[in-house]
């Protein structure tokens, strides 16, 4: 017999809910192994200034520990309900049809790379994984899942698919509050919806969430190897060639998500995740 789950069965109610659940997981994660690790790596902590004050601060390795984390206790509090939530199936697939979109993102960055020369790559590495996972959890991986349960329409997809896209770009207006230029962050919310719609739609169409994680921590990781943004903290102050490909690559993804997520794909789409959720 199914549990009820007073909150989470409120489908967009739901999914802040789980938002905010992973958030704190992703903190936790930097404050109790990213902090420390800081005193050992150099420049791995960044300066962020908002609202008149600047604070250092690490997130890499362990948000994206903490949020793994945040998912296998969603996947414990529904079973036997929900099966294989971290199954690897679909994973394939996934890369393939993203493989257009990653292309014009690594371009981009390889010119940026070729131009400012390589940077702290370790630094790198560690950083690109607290996004490339706590984005992808957050605004995808749970809150969408835990939607797709709750829902009996298949005209409600394009629903959580544009409330997830809109809102993951929208939330990168902040950087603009951390010290970028204004023009690049607006060029950045440009390029997440783009990346946001592409990822929303593989994960709808494989409920794999691997792959977007692990896609989306390659596009931040090769963003973040060349010198410009080591020397900048991880911040832009300037446009670059990659945030002009980055638009290309945006339209390239928002097109691809519009495919994958054609109505002839709603079927398939509810089936998947009744399968996932034991319906």
């Amino acid at each position: 017999m199914t549990r009820k789950h007073t909150i989470l069965d409120h489908p967009i109610i739901g999914y802040f809910v789980l938002l905010i659940f992973v958030m704190l997981f992703s903190s936790i994660g930097a404050s109790l192994i990213d902090n420390p690790l800081s005193n050992f790596i150099p420049g791995y902590a960044k300066e962020m200034i908002g609202f008149g004050t600047t604070v250092k601060n690490a997130s890499g390795i362990g948000a994206a520990i903490g949020v793994i984390i945040a998912a296998i206790i969603f996947a414990l509090w529904f079973r036997p309900d929900l099966k294989n939530f971290l199954s690897w199936k679909g994973f394939r697939w996934g890369i393939i049809v993203m493989l257009p979109l990653l292309i014009a993102d690594y371009i981009g960055a390889a010119i940026d790379l070729y131009t400012f020369g390589l940077g702290n790559v370790l630094v790198a590495f560690l950083t690109a994984l607290s996004p490339g996972f706590t984005e992808e959890v957050a605004f995808r991986g749970l809150g969408i899942a835990n939607y797709m349960r709750t829902i009996k329409s298949e005209k409600k997809i394009k629903h959580i698919f544009w409330l997830s896209t809109l809102l993951f770009a929208g939330v990168h207006i902040t950087n603009i509050l951390t010290g970028e230029n204004p023009v690049v962050g607006i060029f950045q919310v440009a390029y997440c919806i783009g990346v946001g719609a592409v990822f929303g739609a593989v994960y709808l169409r494989t409920a794999n969430l691997w792959v977007v994680m692990i896609a989306h921590f390659t596009l931040d990781f090769v963003g973040l190897i060349n010198s410009y943004y080591t020397a900048n903290g991880g911040a832009s102050t300037q446009l670059l060639i990659s945030d002009w490909t980055n638009l290309v690559a945006s339209a390239i993804g928002i097109v691809t998500a519009l495919i994958l997520l054609s109505p002839k794909h709603y079927p398939e789409i509810m089936e998947l995740w009744k399968e996932k959720w034991s319906q």
